[in-house]
């Protein structure tokens, strides 16, 4: 009886023991899991490169991809595509370029008997070639203004996004083949264009650089308008009427603008005229501004394939032309001079210089005389040099007070 009770206690034993190994191999597999983390890390033309998170107990994994029509297929017909559970990355190669594919992936479990067990597949995860690098296409300025450049492109067979560089800077990352950057007043840029194949996970798959050079903002504003002590202004109106005007280009720009455009405009604020040069200055002759004055402003432009690009106006500047003297002797130490009235004068500023043929002449305001006076006899002339005399008259317009600039004199030889 002792020895059937022991018998029965190794049989029981022995039984457990199997169960046990047997419950092993069935828990093994039962722990199957399904594979996360699945991510694409590079590409190119023709190849994928997509890893995952490590699944300790899996022996491998395998990989599996679809064009989208449902059907998966393995990539190898070995026992495991990736073998180790460490292995977590594979590159996938012999694909098309600007393609959308699907991956899953699914772990690979050996059990004790030798056979293996597929994990069940996880999320699958779209993933995108890069564009072909040879595709062709050109970038074309199509607008400036002072703080943008905007430029378009050919499209790029499969590309959904296009990644755009301004010298250099990652500035903008854009749907459509079209763009508006924002860069400095009157600057050069350089351009390139990523053309790129984005996926649903937000990967970007990139294709070859699209470059320009050479794309204009509008100028800057130039400066100085009218100022005769940068010689941009010359009126002498005991010659003729033709005044001119000059400007200087803003330091700032980073190239020399096509042209310029210049508004006159009458002192109540009229324009009288639009006038267009390659330089920076003009002559003009308008009757209706003769013993009056004028305003005027600049401003420069740049001509990107056939079109113009203006930058913004300068102020308004406005030139009162000195009053138009003539100049007589009447006394050994005297002279008279006489002028045309100007018009909306209130007053007139009357200058004299004793030796205008010395190194460094000197000038005097001599009188200021009201709006209904048109001459003024000088006394204080000095024998054997040569006396010089300019008038400058003081204008209203509304509630705005202008006084001309000297740009020019008479002088006469008191021997």
């Amino acid at each position: 009886m002792k020895n059937r009770n022991l018998s029965m206690i190794k049989t029981f034993i022995f039984v457990m023991i199997a169960v046990c190994f047997f419950a092993n191999g069935v828990l093994h597999v039962s722990a199957a899991s399904e594979v996360t983390g699945v991510t694409q890390t590079r590409s190119d033309e023709e190849s994928v490169t997509v890893s995952w998170k490590r699944l300790k107990n899996a022996y491998g994994y395998d990989v599996f991809i679809s064009t989208g029509n449902g059907k998966y297929k393995r990539l190898t017909n070995k026992t495991c595509d990736v073998v180790g559970s460490k292995n977590t990355k594979k590159k996938i190669s012999n694909l098309t370029s600007s393609r959308t594919y699907y991956v899953v992936v699914k772990a690979v479990y050996k059990k004790e008997n030798g056979k293996y067990k597929i994990g069940p597949a996880g999320k699958r995860l779209e993933v995108v070639t890069s564009p072909s690098k040879t595709a062709k296409s050109t970038i074309k300025q199509i607008k400036a203004t002072p703080h943008y450049i905007r430029f378009k492109w050919d499209k790029v067979r499969g590309a959904n996004r296009y990644i755009v560089y301004v010298n250099d800077k990652k500035k903008a990352v854009v749907k459509k083949n079209a763009v508006s950057i924002r860069v400095r007043t009157g600057s050069v840029n350089n351009v390139r264009v990523v053309p790129v194949k984005r996926s649903s996970s937000g990967f970007m798959a990139k294709g070859g650089n699209i470059e320009a050079y050479d794309f204009y903002s509008s100028p800057k504003r130039p400066k100085r308008v009218a100022a005769f002590r940068y010689n941009n202004l010359l009126w002498q109106p005991t010659e003729s009427n033709t005044v001119t005007i000059g400007w200087t280009k803003a330091a700032g720009d980073k190239y020399d603008p096509t042209g310029y455009q210049m508004e006159v405009y009458s002192l109540e604020g009229r324009r009288l005229n639009l006038y267009y040069s390659t330089k920076t200055k003009l002559s003009i002759n308008i009757p209706s501004v003769e013993n009056k004055g004028f305003k005027v402003r600049v401003r420069a432009y740049v001509k990107i394939n056939g079109k113009k690009y203006f930058g913004k106006w300068t102020d308004m500047q406005t030139v009162i032309p000195q009053a138009k003297i003539s100049m007589k002797r009447t006394g050994r130490n005297s002279v008279e001079i006489n002028w045309e009235s100007v018009k909306n004068v209130t007053k007139y500023h009357v200058y004299a210089c004793n030796d205008i043929k010395a190194e460094k002449p000197e000038w005097y305001e001599v009188a200021t005389v009201g709006a209904g006076t048109n001459s003024y006899e000088y006394n204080n002339c000095i024998e054997g040099k040569y006396t010089a005399m300019y008038v400058i008259p003081e204008v209203q317009v509304g509630r705005n007070t202008y006084k001309a600039s000297y740009t020019w004199h008479l002088y006469m030889n008191i021997e």
